[in-house]
């Protein structure tokens, strides 16, 4: 499997997982839908396509359900200020070893280590730890839209991103808090005009 790196500035990994059947309002749905969480190879495969470049087997989603379950209480946890109990991601990654070779680009020998995963959950598992381990907690939020559920990493320098996307979330938000305020300004005793 061709691997992303996992990256503390954007623990992409966790996020996608901790956000697996959270209720969303797609353009054009009046109301959130919720979709089930990795039910079968095929919808399993398109929902971790951003994360792995393989179909997903059946006998992969018994581990692949764990592991979601695993982000979610890892994201809460976070979220909530709470310590986290990191042993079901260390069960789900204990298979995975890795060897150190050597690599030499343009003269210039690097060390490297190359991972061994028995398995598509053993790899995200592996993943999620070392995302997890280099967190920067405080960026990882929940949309600021009372409406969404959705978690985000905030990677703005100045952290002040409150929305888990511009579109919906961060337009709706707007186009709300601009309509409240010219409400309030029309039932206020000092316009009467």
């Amino acid at each position: 499997m061709a691997e992303p790196t996992a990256n503390p500035q954007n623990p992409h990994t966790l996020v996608l997982l901790a956000n697996l059947g959270r209720p969303r309002r797609p353009a054009g749905m009046t109301e959130p839908h919720a979709e089930p969480i990795l039910p079968d190879p095929t919808v399993a495969s398109a929902q971790l396509a951003q994360l792995i470049d393989q179909p997903v087997a059946a006998a992969d989603l018994a581990d692949l359900r764990r592991l979601q379950r695993a982000a979610v209480h890892a994201a809460e946890a976070i979220l909530a200020g709470e310590a986290l109990d990191g042993a079901e991601l260390n069960a789900l990654a204990a298979a995975s070893t890795a060897r150190v070779e050597l690599a030499v680009t343009e003269g210039t020998p690097r060390r490297r280590l190359v991972w061994t995963d028995p398995s598509l959950a053993a790899a995200l598992a592996r993943r999620l730890v070392e995302e997890l381990g280099a967190l920067d907690t405080d960026r990882l939020r929940g949309c600021a839209r009372p409406e969404c559920d959705l978690l985000f990493y905030d990677t703005t320098r100045s952290r002040t991103r409150r929305w888990h996307a511009e579109a919906p979330c961060g337009w709706r938000e707007r186009q709300r808090l601009h309509r409240t305020p010219q409400a309030s300004r029309s039932r206020s005793p000092g316009n009467r005009g």
